[in-house]
């Protein structure tokens, strides 16, 4: 029978897997060794990490749903914008070329049903639904609902829009389910970001 060994994180040598002292999922092949990884550089920026991440789990923890339903549509948002301006496309309602690089709110996240609508509330999360709109026809405009027709038949097509309008299908919005939108959005905008910064 072959015996299971691990490699020490500090020295590096193998040392039977039953005979090892362990931290933190690491490995060590003698109490000295650990005393010497804990006081190195390498060290104390793992010992760090790990304070950072139990900080964020306690303070998950205390969120409550809203907060989460907040940062769900915020990384919902932020992925629409991304995917929007990643495809040059211009405003959904009037049309107007968008300056997706201006800071401090040019372009939002605007839905065809709005959030508020009985629909709207249960396609928030869908991207048929959500483009990227001027700040004009989004928040001074109500929406612009007819121009945002007319650009959405154009852009998904009429039976998809017909879908949306027609839609009657609920979704419940547990917490697991918006911690999970927050994540798959979340690392859907990271993806483009970085395609930007690899082709900058």
């Amino acid at each position: 029978m072959i015996q299971k060994t691990r490699r020490c994180s500090n020295c590096r040598k193998k040392v039977p897997a039953n005979s090892i002292y362990q931290s933190n999922l690491r490995a060590f092949c003698s109490q000295d060794c650990l005393m010497q990884y804990v006081r190195s550089p390498k060290g104390e920026k793992g010992r760090h990490k790990a304070i950072q991440s139990d900080l964020r789990q306690r303070k998950a923890k205390l969120k409550t749903k809203s907060q989460w339903m907040k940062e769900a549509q915020a990384a919902f948002n932020a992925y629409v914008r991304a995917r929007d301006r990643k495809a040059n496309r211009k405003c959904i309602s009037c049309d107007k070329y968008l300056n997706y690089d201006k800071t401090g709110g040019e372009v939002d996240a605007g839905h065809y049903l709005s959030r508020g609508s009985a629909a709207g509330h249960f396609l928030k999360f869908h991207l048929w639904n959500c483009h990227a709109q001027c700040v004009t026809c989004n928040r001074y405009k109500q929406g612009e609902s007819s121009g945002y027709r007319v650009g959405l038949i154009w852009r998904i097509g009429h039976e998809k829009v017909e879908w949306l309008e027609n839609h009657d299908h609920q979704v419940e919005y547990s917490l697991e389910y918006l911690k999970r939108i927050k994540k798959i959005f979340t690392k859907k905008h990271k993806k483009i970001v970085d395609r930007f910064r690899d082709k900058s």
